[in-house]
């Protein structure tokens, strides 16, 4: 047999006094930081966890290059070759500047804009 359809609304109303109201608000600002912050932590520290394990084997069995060596050894590199270039009086070229750690936004800012800025 099918349900009738209600003939009547009955509507149910809480009401919070002061006290009541603020004690609500400090859980949901507990909650929500407990939201926010708890995954915060889980993630710095597995970051954390992964670059000590990372240094640590590094360390012992010289695995992998270092990523800051690297960057540190480019960035002289690139250096050496544009005072070298401003040594000689000449305007960077394109070459010093794709083989510098910038060179993929140098290719690409040629191509946007048909050719060399400088």
């Amino acid at each position: 047999m099918p349900k009738a359809k209600p003939t009547h609304v009955v509507v149910h109303r809480i009401e919070l006094q002061e006290k009541e109201r603020e004690y609500l608000e400090q859980v949901v600002a507990g909650q929500t930081v407990k939201n926010i912050v708890v995954p915060a932590a889980i993630a710095g520290g597995i970051a954390g966890a992964g670059y000590l394990g990372y240094k640590a084997l590094n360390a012992a069995y010289e695995w992998g290059d270092d990523v800051v060596d690297d960057l540190k050894r480019e960035y002289t590199d690139a250096k050496e070759k544009a005072e070298t270039v401003a040594k000689v009086g000449v305007s960077v070229s394109d070459t010093v500047l794709e083989n510098s750690p910038v060179g993929g936004v140098w290719r690409v800012t040629r191509w946007m804009f048909g050719g060399s800025l400088i």
